[in-house]
């Protein structure tokens, strides 16, 4: 696990994620305790009360789940979790602080991010 590209991936800031990172974070998942070391370290970063980085590591998962390197590791690792499984249900009815000036897309923002991760946690495209 690249814990200092996971941190950087999820950082509380609303710039987006460098696109290398999922797959520096993909490449790095080579055997199913580095999924499930990786899966355990965003879904921790799920419960942070900041909207950017719940939507960043929900994204972080739904890419790592469908990159070839994983070979459906991440998959099977983020399935098998119950608890990780209702991290990513709860943050499909995340209701945060409303911003004066944006309103509630950061949070509508959450909510997409969390029904793409589930989609691609429960497809069969891609895996090998």
């Amino acid at each position: 696990m690249n814990k200092s590209a996971l941190t950087r991936a999820t950082d509380p800031s609303s710039a987006p994620t460098p696109g290398y990172l999922y797959n520096d974070i993909s490449k790095s998942l080579t055997s199913p305790q580095s999924c499930v070391e990786t899966m355990n370290f965003l879904v921790s970063r799920l419960s942070k009360n900041n909207p950017h980085v719940k939507k960043k590591s929900l994204k972080v998962l739904g890419k790592c789940a469908a990159h070839p390197a994983s070979r459906g590791m991440m998959k099977r690792a983020v399935v098998q979790n119950p608890a990780a499984i209702g991290a990513i249900k709860d943050a499909m009815a995340y209701r945060g602080s409303v911003d004066a000036v944006t309103g509630d897309r950061y949070n509508a923002d959450v909510r997409e991010a969390a029904k793409e991760c589930l989609e691609v946690v429960y497809s069969d495209a891609g895996d090998g």
